[in-house]
C-alpha cells in the first residue's frame, strides 16, 4: 500500500503540473472552474488520507504485528 501511495503521489504531481497548479483561466466556463476546484480539494484530501495511513495507521499495525 505504501508503494501505491508513492505512485499516486507521482500522479498527483502530474495533475498539478498539467493544471498549472489549478490555475483557472479567465475565459474558463463555470464547469471548468468547478472541476479544477474539486480536483484541488480531492488532491488535498488524498494527501491527508495518505499521511494518516503512512504515519499513523501503518505504524500501529506494524507495531501490533511485530511486537
Amino acid at each position: 500500500m505504501e508503494l501505491e501511495h508513492h505512485n499516486v503521489g507521482a500522479l498527483l504531481i502530474d495533475i498539478v503540473n498539467l493544471s498549472n497548479d489549478y490555475a483557472i483561466p479567465k475565459e474558463a466556463c463555470m464547469t471548468f472552474k468547478v472541476v479544477l476546484e474539486e480536483l484541488k480539494y480531492f488532491e488535498e484530501d488524498l494527501h491527508k488520507h495518505i499521511h494518516l495511513e503512512n504515519n499513523v495507521l501503518f505504524p500501529l499495525v506494524k507495531n501490533m504485528v511485530f511486537n
